[in-house]
Protein backbone atom coordinates (compact mmCIF):
# COMPACT_ATOMS: atom_id res chain seq x y z
CA UNK A 1 0.00 0.00 0.00
CA UNK A 2 3.33 2.42 0.28
CA UNK A 3 3.53 2.11 -3.59
CA UNK A 4 -0.32 2.68 -3.90
CA UNK A 5 0.13 5.93 -2.45
CA UNK A 6 3.39 7.29 -3.22
CA UNK A 7 1.78 6.58 -7.26
CA UNK A 8 -1.54 8.56 -5.84
CA UNK A 9 0.60 11.29 -4.50
CA UNK A 10 4.68 11.51 -4.46
CA UNK A 11 4.34 15.09 -2.78
CA UNK A 12 2.21 13.49 0.06
CA UNK A 13 4.08 10.76 0.58
CA UNK A 14 7.77 12.29 0.50
CA UNK A 15 7.53 15.62 2.13
CA UNK A 16 9.35 16.39 4.88
CA UNK A 17 7.37 16.85 7.23
CA UNK A 18 5.73 13.72 6.96
CA UNK A 19 8.31 11.75 7.14
CA UNK A 20 10.40 13.08 9.38
CA UNK A 21 7.31 12.63 12.30
CA UNK A 22 8.28 8.89 11.70
CA UNK A 23 12.04 9.60 12.24
CA UNK A 24 10.91 11.35 15.39
CA UNK A 25 8.73 8.57 16.59
CA UNK A 26 12.05 6.44 16.11
CA UNK A 27 14.91 8.22 17.38
CA UNK A 28 15.78 8.93 14.52
CA UNK A 29 16.40 5.25 13.45
CA UNK A 30 16.03 4.69 9.23
CA UNK A 31 14.67 1.15 9.18
CA UNK A 32 12.60 1.27 12.21
CA UNK A 33 10.95 4.16 10.21
CA UNK A 34 10.29 2.84 7.20
CA UNK A 35 8.74 -0.39 8.70
CA UNK A 36 6.10 1.88 10.58
CA UNK A 37 5.13 4.23 7.72
CA UNK A 38 4.57 0.84 5.59
CA UNK A 39 2.06 -0.22 8.91
CA UNK A 40 1.07 3.58 9.01
CA UNK A 41 -0.89 3.06 4.98
CA UNK A 42 -1.90 -0.33 6.12
CA UNK A 43 -3.48 1.19 8.98
CA UNK A 44 -5.29 3.94 6.96
CA UNK A 45 -6.58 1.81 4.41
CA UNK A 46 -7.99 -0.69 6.77
CA UNK A 47 -9.66 2.42 8.49
CA UNK A 48 -10.73 4.88 6.01
CA UNK A 49 -9.91 3.11 2.57
CA UNK A 50 -8.15 3.56 -0.62
CA UNK A 51 -9.54 7.16 -1.38
CA UNK A 52 -7.88 8.24 1.98
CA UNK A 53 -4.44 7.38 1.99
CA UNK A 54 -2.77 10.85 0.92
CA UNK A 55 -4.92 13.26 2.57
CA UNK A 56 -4.98 14.16 5.72
CA UNK A 57 -8.13 12.81 7.34
CA UNK A 58 -10.47 15.50 8.86
CA UNK A 59 -14.05 15.88 10.64
CA UNK A 60 -15.77 15.21 7.47
CA UNK A 61 -14.30 12.00 7.01
CA UNK A 62 -16.15 10.58 10.40
CA UNK A 63 -19.46 9.24 9.76
CA UNK A 64 -21.98 9.26 12.47
CA UNK A 65 -20.69 6.40 14.10
CA UNK A 66 -17.09 8.22 14.39
CA UNK A 67 -18.75 11.31 15.54
CA UNK A 68 -20.87 9.97 18.50
CA UNK A 69 -17.63 7.84 19.42
CA UNK A 70 -15.77 10.57 19.43
CA UNK A 71 -17.84 12.68 21.62
CA UNK A 72 -18.31 10.01 24.51
CA UNK A 73 -14.85 10.54 25.03
CA UNK A 74 -13.37 7.62 24.78
CA UNK A 75 -9.91 8.92 24.18
CA UNK A 76 -9.21 12.74 25.27
CA UNK A 77 -6.35 15.25 25.40
CA UNK A 78 -5.42 16.28 28.81
CA UNK A 79 -3.19 18.88 28.44
CA UNK A 80 0.85 18.26 28.84
CA UNK A 81 3.32 16.71 31.66
CA UNK A 82 5.59 18.41 33.86
CA UNK A 83 8.31 17.59 30.94
CA UNK A 84 5.84 19.04 28.30
CA UNK A 85 4.96 15.75 26.71
CA UNK A 86 1.06 15.63 25.46
CA UNK A 87 -1.49 13.77 27.58
CA UNK A 88 -4.11 10.94 26.35
CA UNK A 89 -5.97 9.69 28.46
CA UNK A 90 -8.55 6.53 27.54
CA UNK A 91 -11.65 4.94 28.66
CA UNK A 92 -11.92 1.92 27.39
CA UNK A 93 -15.09 0.98 28.92
CA UNK A 94 -16.82 3.45 26.77
CA UNK A 95 -16.33 1.45 23.73
CA UNK A 96 -19.33 -1.29 23.02
CA UNK A 97 -18.21 -4.61 21.94
CA UNK A 98 -19.67 -4.81 18.47
CA UNK A 99 -17.32 -4.80 15.30
CA UNK A 100 -18.50 -1.44 14.50
CA UNK A 101 -17.52 0.12 17.33
CA UNK A 102 -14.61 -0.97 17.63
CA UNK A 103 -14.22 0.25 14.03
CA UNK A 104 -15.12 4.28 15.11
CA UNK A 105 -13.09 3.37 18.11
CA UNK A 106 -10.12 2.80 15.90
CA UNK A 107 -10.85 5.79 13.22
CA UNK A 108 -11.61 8.18 16.76
CA UNK A 109 -8.08 7.20 17.81
CA UNK A 110 -6.03 7.64 14.56
CA UNK A 111 -7.92 11.07 14.14
CA UNK A 112 -7.18 12.43 17.77
CA UNK A 113 -3.53 10.81 17.70
CA UNK A 114 -2.75 12.04 14.27
CA UNK A 115 -4.91 15.58 15.09
CA UNK A 116 -2.19 15.99 17.86
CA UNK A 117 1.15 15.59 16.36
CA UNK A 118 0.35 17.22 13.25
CA UNK A 119 -0.45 20.45 15.41
CA UNK A 120 2.62 20.40 17.17
CA UNK A 121 6.19 19.41 16.33
CA UNK A 122 6.73 19.61 20.44
CA UNK A 123 4.78 17.35 20.70
CA UNK A 124 6.57 14.61 17.94
CA UNK A 125 9.62 15.46 19.35
CA UNK A 126 8.77 15.01 23.22
CA UNK A 127 6.63 12.17 23.04
CA UNK A 128 3.28 11.45 24.43
CA UNK A 129 2.06 10.12 27.80
CA UNK A 130 -0.94 7.43 27.53
CA UNK A 131 -3.43 6.85 30.63
CA UNK A 132 -5.40 3.94 30.47
CA UNK A 133 -8.15 4.36 32.86
CA UNK A 134 -10.35 1.43 33.42
CA UNK A 135 -11.57 1.32 36.51
CA UNK A 136 -15.12 0.83 37.96
CA UNK A 137 -17.99 2.23 35.01
CA UNK A 138 -14.46 2.73 33.21
CA UNK A 139 -13.45 -1.25 33.10
CA UNK A 140 -13.94 -2.58 29.87
CA UNK A 141 -16.16 -5.68 29.43
CA UNK A 142 -15.24 -6.74 26.49
CA UNK A 143 -12.40 -9.38 27.88
CA UNK A 144 -10.02 -8.48 25.55
CA UNK A 145 -12.01 -7.87 22.63
CA UNK A 146 -10.15 -4.97 20.58
CA UNK A 147 -6.65 -4.99 22.32
CA UNK A 148 -4.70 -6.47 19.87
CA UNK A 149 -6.09 -4.29 17.45
CA UNK A 150 -5.75 -0.68 19.74
CA UNK A 151 -1.67 -2.67 19.87
CA UNK A 152 -1.50 -2.82 16.29
CA UNK A 153 -3.07 1.06 15.78
CA UNK A 154 -0.50 2.31 18.53
CA UNK A 155 2.65 0.66 16.89
CA UNK A 156 1.69 2.32 13.23
CA UNK A 157 1.15 6.07 14.98
CA UNK A 158 4.42 7.68 14.23
CA UNK A 159 3.78 8.98 18.10
CA UNK A 160 7.03 8.65 20.41
CA UNK A 161 5.57 6.77 23.27
CA UNK A 162 7.47 8.48 26.29
CA UNK A 163 4.96 6.56 29.24
CA UNK A 164 1.94 4.27 29.24
CA UNK A 165 0.07 4.29 32.10
CA UNK A 166 -2.28 1.82 33.46
CA UNK A 167 -4.70 2.60 36.49
CA UNK A 168 -7.23 -0.84 37.67
CA UNK A 169 -8.98 -1.45 40.30
CA UNK A 170 -9.31 -4.69 40.49
CA UNK A 171 -6.55 -7.23 41.89
CA UNK A 172 -7.24 -9.66 38.88
CA UNK A 173 -6.66 -6.89 36.33
CA UNK A 174 -3.86 -5.76 37.76
CA UNK A 175 -1.84 -9.37 38.32
CA UNK A 176 -3.29 -10.63 34.72
CA UNK A 177 -1.73 -6.94 33.20
CA UNK A 178 1.20 -7.34 35.19
CA UNK A 179 1.97 -10.66 33.50
CA UNK A 180 1.83 -9.52 29.76
CA UNK A 181 4.16 -6.56 30.80
CA UNK A 182 6.56 -8.73 31.63
CA UNK A 183 6.63 -10.54 28.83
CA UNK A 184 6.98 -7.71 26.26
CA UNK A 185 10.19 -6.78 24.94
CA UNK A 186 12.67 -4.89 27.93
CA UNK A 187 12.11 -1.18 26.04
CA UNK A 188 8.30 -1.05 26.10
CA UNK A 189 7.95 -2.83 29.48
CA UNK A 190 10.17 -0.28 31.02
CA UNK A 191 7.56 2.36 29.50
CA UNK A 192 4.48 0.81 31.03
CA UNK A 193 3.49 1.70 35.04
CA UNK A 194 0.39 -0.29 36.60
CA UNK A 195 -1.18 1.86 39.44
CA UNK A 196 -4.32 0.05 41.64
CA UNK A 197 -6.32 1.97 43.61
CA UNK A 198 -8.81 4.66 44.21
CA UNK A 199 -8.83 7.54 41.92
CA UNK A 200 -7.25 10.24 44.81
CA UNK A 201 -4.51 6.99 44.89
CA UNK A 202 -4.16 6.91 41.36
CA UNK A 203 -3.90 10.44 40.86
CA UNK A 204 -1.43 10.58 43.48
CA UNK A 205 0.84 8.15 41.65
CA UNK A 206 0.54 9.47 38.27
CA UNK A 207 1.74 12.80 39.80
CA UNK A 208 4.94 11.23 40.94
CA UNK A 209 5.57 10.80 37.23
CA UNK A 210 4.73 14.67 36.47
CA UNK A 211 1.03 13.89 35.59
CA UNK A 212 -0.94 16.75 37.52
CA UNK A 213 -4.22 15.37 39.40
CA UNK A 214 -6.54 18.07 37.26
CA UNK A 215 -4.97 15.82 34.04
CA UNK A 216 -8.05 13.55 34.12
CA UNK A 217 -11.26 14.80 33.23
CA UNK A 218 -12.81 13.05 36.01
CA UNK A 219 -14.57 14.72 38.73
CA UNK A 220 -14.33 13.47 42.42
CA UNK A 221 -16.84 11.57 41.83
CA UNK A 222 -15.49 9.70 39.22
CA UNK A 223 -17.82 11.13 36.75
CA UNK A 224 -16.30 11.99 33.12
CA UNK A 225 -15.84 15.63 32.46
CA UNK A 226 -16.72 16.26 28.85
CA UNK A 227 -16.61 19.99 28.75
CA UNK A 228 -12.96 20.42 27.58
CA UNK A 229 -13.31 17.74 25.28
CA UNK A 230 -16.46 18.89 23.42
CA UNK A 231 -15.04 22.25 23.50
CA UNK A 232 -12.12 20.43 21.69
CA UNK A 233 -14.24 18.88 19.12
CA UNK A 234 -16.06 21.50 18.33
CA UNK A 235 -13.10 23.93 17.59
CA UNK A 236 -11.92 21.23 15.22
CA UNK A 237 -15.51 20.64 13.55
CA UNK A 238 -14.77 24.49 12.39
CA UNK A 239 -10.98 24.63 11.51
CA UNK A 240 -12.37 21.90 9.14
CA UNK A 241 -15.10 23.62 8.02
CA UNK A 242 -12.95 27.14 7.29
CA UNK A 243 -10.51 24.64 5.14
CA UNK A 244 -7.13 24.98 7.45
CA UNK A 245 -6.37 21.28 7.39
CA UNK A 246 -2.95 20.58 7.17
CA UNK A 247 -0.96 18.99 4.31
CA UNK A 248 2.25 17.10 4.76
CA UNK A 249 4.12 19.38 2.04
CA UNK A 250 3.19 22.20 4.78
CA UNK A 251 4.45 20.98 7.80
CA UNK A 252 2.69 22.45 10.23
CA UNK A 253 -0.87 23.76 10.75
CA UNK A 254 -1.34 27.73 9.54
CA UNK A 255 -0.62 29.75 12.75
CA UNK A 256 -2.79 32.12 11.96
CA UNK A 257 -5.93 32.42 14.97
CA UNK A 258 -8.15 31.43 12.24
CA UNK A 259 -6.49 28.19 11.79
CA UNK A 260 -5.18 26.72 14.81
CA UNK A 261 -7.69 26.81 17.77
CA UNK A 262 -5.52 26.32 21.03
CA UNK A 263 -7.99 25.20 23.79
CA UNK A 264 -6.97 26.53 27.25
CA UNK A 265 -5.36 23.46 29.65
CA UNK A 266 -5.52 23.08 33.53
CA UNK A 267 -2.17 25.35 34.16
CA UNK A 268 -2.27 27.06 31.55
CA UNK A 269 -2.12 30.93 32.80
CA UNK A 270 -5.32 32.92 30.89
CA UNK A 271 -5.29 36.78 30.54
CA UNK A 272 -8.42 37.91 30.46
CA UNK A 273 -8.24 42.01 29.86
CA UNK A 274 -8.48 42.29 33.57
CA UNK A 275 -10.81 39.94 34.68
CA UNK A 276 -10.69 38.07 37.64
CA UNK A 277 -10.53 33.73 36.57
CA UNK A 278 -10.41 30.90 39.13
CA UNK A 279 -8.47 29.24 36.44
CA UNK A 280 -5.88 26.81 38.05
CA UNK A 281 -2.74 28.26 36.24
CA UNK A 282 -3.80 31.85 37.16
CA UNK A 283 -3.61 30.84 40.93
CA UNK A 284 -0.01 29.32 40.44
CA UNK A 285 0.84 32.57 39.22
CA UNK A 286 -0.60 34.77 41.97
CA UNK A 287 0.88 32.30 44.45
CA UNK A 288 4.33 31.89 42.63
CA UNK A 289 3.83 36.61 42.44
CA UNK A 290 3.30 36.41 46.43
CA UNK A 291 6.04 33.84 47.46
CA UNK A 292 8.19 36.29 45.53
CA UNK A 293 7.12 39.84 46.60
CA UNK A 294 9.42 40.31 49.09
CA UNK A 295 12.37 39.95 46.76
CA UNK A 296 10.88 41.91 44.07
CA UNK A 297 9.76 44.80 45.57
CA UNK A 298 13.31 45.40 47.13
CA UNK A 299 15.38 44.44 44.31
CA UNK A 300 17.15 45.58 41.59
CA UNK A 301 16.15 45.54 37.81
CA UNK A 302 18.38 42.70 37.51
CA UNK A 303 16.79 41.01 40.58
CA UNK A 304 13.52 41.69 38.92
CA UNK A 305 14.07 40.51 35.42
CA UNK A 306 15.44 36.89 37.24
CA UNK A 307 12.46 36.81 39.53
CA UNK A 308 9.88 37.36 36.67
CA UNK A 309 12.07 34.57 34.55
CA UNK A 310 11.74 32.08 37.42
CA UNK A 311 8.53 32.69 37.59
CA UNK A 312 7.96 32.17 33.43
CA UNK A 313 10.05 28.83 33.84
CA UNK A 314 7.97 27.54 36.83
CA UNK A 315 4.67 28.08 34.51
CA UNK A 316 6.69 26.19 31.77
CA UNK A 317 7.44 23.36 33.73
CA UNK A 318 3.88 22.42 35.37
CA UNK A 319 2.90 22.26 31.73
CA UNK A 320 1.66 25.92 31.83
CA UNK A 321 1.04 28.46 29.01
CA UNK A 322 0.70 31.87 28.62
CA UNK A 323 -2.65 32.82 26.58
CA UNK A 324 -4.80 35.86 25.73
CA UNK A 325 -7.92 36.17 24.02
CA UNK A 326 -8.00 37.35 20.17
CA UNK A 327 -11.58 37.37 19.70
CA UNK A 328 -14.19 34.48 18.63
CA UNK A 329 -14.74 32.12 16.51
CA UNK A 330 -18.61 31.70 17.66
CA UNK A 331 -20.66 32.88 20.35
CA UNK A 332 -19.90 29.83 22.27
CA UNK A 333 -16.04 29.33 21.86
CA UNK A 334 -13.68 31.57 22.95
CA UNK A 335 -10.60 31.59 20.95
CA UNK A 336 -6.86 32.00 22.14
CA UNK A 337 -3.52 32.33 21.30
CA UNK A 338 -0.26 32.04 22.67
CA UNK A 339 1.44 35.32 24.31
CA UNK A 340 4.42 36.27 23.11
CA UNK A 341 7.47 36.09 25.62
CA UNK A 342 8.12 39.64 25.82
CA UNK A 343 4.57 40.40 26.55
CA UNK A 344 4.97 37.38 29.50
CA UNK A 345 7.54 39.23 30.99
CA UNK A 346 5.59 42.19 30.97
CA UNK A 347 2.46 41.14 32.13
CA UNK A 348 4.16 39.39 35.00
CA UNK A 349 5.81 42.33 36.00
CA UNK A 350 2.47 43.98 35.60
CA UNK A 351 1.37 41.13 38.45
CA UNK A 352 3.07 42.48 40.99
CA UNK A 353 2.50 45.84 40.41
CA UNK A 354 -1.10 45.17 40.66
CA UNK A 355 -0.80 43.12 43.69
CA UNK A 356 1.38 46.20 45.20
CA UNK A 357 -1.20 48.88 44.39
CA UNK A 358 -3.75 45.61 46.09
CA UNK A 359 -2.05 45.89 49.25
CA UNK A 360 -1.62 49.79 49.21
CA UNK A 361 -5.12 50.26 48.47
CA UNK A 362 -6.16 48.13 51.82
CA UNK A 363 -3.45 49.68 53.57
CA UNK A 364 -5.51 53.23 52.77
CA UNK A 365 -8.75 51.47 53.71
CA UNK A 366 -7.44 50.71 57.16
CA UNK A 367 -5.81 53.50 58.01
CA UNK A 368 -8.11 56.16 56.88
CA UNK A 369 -10.48 54.84 59.15
CA UNK A 370 -7.64 55.41 61.73
CA UNK A 371 -6.32 58.85 60.92
CA UNK A 372 -6.33 61.59 63.55
CA UNK A 373 -9.57 64.04 63.86
CA UNK A 374 -8.76 67.36 62.77
CA UNK A 375 -10.29 69.79 65.57
CA UNK A 376 -12.55 72.41 64.01
CA UNK A 377 -13.27 73.57 60.29
CA UNK A 378 -10.66 72.89 57.40
CA UNK A 379 -8.14 75.68 56.54
CA UNK A 380 -8.33 77.71 53.17
CA UNK A 381 -5.10 75.45 52.06
CA UNK A 382 -5.96 71.97 53.42
CA UNK A 383 -6.62 69.61 50.24
CA UNK A 384 -10.12 67.82 50.61
CA UNK A 385 -10.55 64.89 48.83
CA UNK A 386 -13.86 63.11 48.08
CA UNK A 387 -15.79 66.74 47.72
CA UNK A 388 -17.10 68.40 45.77
CA UNK A 389 -16.93 71.89 45.84
CA UNK A 390 -13.48 72.94 46.04
CA UNK A 391 -11.70 74.91 48.44
CA UNK A 392 -8.13 76.77 47.46
CA UNK A 393 -5.96 74.38 48.74
CA UNK A 394 -7.92 71.43 46.40
CA UNK A 395 -7.72 74.49 43.38
CA UNK A 396 -3.76 74.52 44.03
CA UNK A 397 -3.28 70.50 44.13
CA UNK A 398 -5.18 70.07 40.76
CA UNK A 399 -3.52 73.44 39.34
CA UNK A 400 0.02 71.78 40.25
CA UNK A 401 -0.97 68.52 38.75
CA UNK A 402 -1.94 70.10 35.32
CA UNK A 403 1.43 72.33 35.65
CA UNK A 404 3.20 68.95 35.92
CA UNK A 405 0.90 65.95 33.62
CA UNK A 406 3.43 66.23 30.59
CA UNK A 407 6.37 65.67 32.82
CA UNK A 408 4.45 62.91 34.80
CA UNK A 409 3.39 60.86 31.87
CA UNK A 410 7.31 61.03 30.46
CA UNK A 411 9.08 59.39 33.72
CA UNK A 412 9.27 56.03 35.51
CA UNK A 413 7.54 54.59 38.36
CA UNK A 414 10.09 55.65 40.96
CA UNK A 415 10.50 59.17 39.49
CA UNK A 416 7.15 59.71 39.47
CA UNK A 417 6.46 58.92 43.15
CA UNK A 418 9.31 61.72 43.86
CA UNK A 419 7.25 64.31 41.92
CA UNK A 420 4.15 63.54 43.64
CA UNK A 421 6.16 63.70 46.55
CA UNK A 422 7.39 67.57 45.58
CA UNK A 423 3.74 68.25 44.99
CA UNK A 424 2.38 67.32 48.48
CA UNK A 425 5.26 68.85 49.59
CA UNK A 426 4.33 72.16 48.23
CA UNK A 427 0.78 71.94 49.44
CA UNK A 428 2.83 71.38 53.42
CA UNK A 429 4.46 74.36 53.06
CA UNK A 430 1.53 76.25 52.43
CA UNK A 431 0.21 74.80 55.54
CA UNK A 432 -1.83 72.74 53.88
CA UNK A 433 -3.16 69.29 55.11
CA UNK A 434 -4.80 66.54 53.43
CA UNK A 435 -7.88 65.85 54.72
CA UNK A 436 -11.50 63.52 53.91
CA UNK A 437 -14.87 63.54 55.62
CA UNK A 438 -15.36 61.13 58.77
CA UNK A 439 -17.23 58.22 57.87
CA UNK A 440 -19.46 59.13 60.83
CA UNK A 441 -20.92 62.28 58.34
CA UNK A 442 -20.94 64.06 61.63
CA UNK A 443 -19.30 66.98 60.26
CA UNK A 444 -15.89 66.54 61.31
CA UNK A 445 -12.62 65.48 59.48
CA UNK A 446 -9.67 62.94 59.40
CA UNK A 447 -6.30 64.09 58.34
CA UNK A 448 -5.73 61.26 55.23
CA UNK A 449 -1.83 59.69 56.01
CA UNK A 450 0.78 60.05 53.63
CA UNK A 451 1.18 57.09 51.49
CA UNK A 452 -2.90 57.58 51.29
CA UNK A 453 -2.58 60.96 49.87
CA UNK A 454 0.09 60.02 47.18
CA UNK A 455 -1.79 56.91 46.31
CA UNK A 456 -4.66 59.45 45.58
CA UNK A 457 -3.01 62.39 43.47
CA UNK A 458 -1.34 59.94 41.75
CA UNK A 459 -4.41 58.53 40.48
CA UNK A 460 -5.33 61.90 39.21
CA UNK A 461 -2.21 62.08 37.16
CA UNK A 462 -3.92 58.83 35.75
Amino acid sequence: LYEVAESMDPSYVNARAFRIMFLRANEYDSKASAEQMIKFFDLKHQLFGVDKLVKDITMQDLDEDDIACLKTGHIQLAGRDRSGRKIFVVFGGLVEESSKTLQSSLRVIYFVVMRALQQSVETQIRGTVSVWYTKGDFRSQAKGKGCFEDFVAGRALPQKKAAIHFCVDDMRQFVLTNLVVKVMRSKLRARFRLHLGSLTECRYQLSTYGILPQSLPLNDDEGLNLDRHLQWVHCCAMEDTFGCSISPTEGLLDSSPSARPIIPQQMDVLFTGGKSTSHEGNKSLHLLVQGYSVLYDSGTDETKRQVVSTIVDEIHRSGGRFLKKHGKRSSEVVCWKEVPSGEVRQKVMQTFRNRRRQLTVSRQKVSSTKGPLIEGEPLPNDVIFGRAQRNPGSELLHRLIKDHFEEYESLGRGVKMRLVGSIMQTITDQGGRFLQPAASEDGRWLEVPKDAARERISKYFR
